[in-house]
């Protein structure tokens, strides 16, 4: 489908729903994911993440609805990727260090949330009504704290002896 935009705005519901697309690919993805976790931790947290990105997707389709619009777009191809490397990923690790390999792909996964979010807050907070962009504002803040959450987890499991098998060379 080829499209061109010529006004801000047509863009900006275009990418909107790129992101509508990109959070329900996510909320698959990280479905996956949880169902690889080998800590019970990492598992919840996936959970989480997915709990998080259907909160998302009903925000965005608030905002469909808020402002009289909506658009059939695909799937960002990032979030295609991403789901593809998920299952790639899964596949070639041993399962003993699984959660090794989850860690960092729910990371990639709230990059790409942010990456899809951010920038429809700023054009939302410069040329929209405010609540619009404190919606999309909150959005990102709850990514940035998954975020962070993946990334202390990631720590924990990461300096964890009982699951980095250490090979002698």
């Amino acid at each position: 489908m080829f499209e061109h935009f010529s006004e801000a705005h047509e863009l900006f519901v275009y990418r909107m729903g790129i992101a509508r697309g990109t959070t329900r690919r996510a909320i698959v993805t990280l479905g996956t994911l949880e169902q690889h976790a080998q800590r019970a931790e990492v598992g919840a947290l996936m959970r989480d993440l997915s709990e998080e990105a259907r909160a998302h997707t009903a925000a965005l389709e608030d905002l469909f609805a808020e402002l009289e619009r909506n658009v059939a777009v695909p799937v960002a191809h990032t979030a295609d990727g991403l789901d593809k490397e998920v299952h790639s990923v899964v596949r070639k690790t041993d399962e003993g260090i699984l959660d090794l390999a989850v860690l960092p792909l729910a990371l990639e996964i709230q990059y790409a949330a942010i990456a899809a979010y951010e920038p429809l807050a700023v054009y939302a907070r410069e040329w929209l009504e405010g609540d619009v962009a404190d919606r999309l504002e909150k959005c990102v803040a709850e990514q940035l704290a998954s975020r962070n959450q993946v990334l202390g987890l990631m720590r924990t499991v990461f300096a964890s002896g009982d699951t980095v098998q250490a090979r002698p060379d």
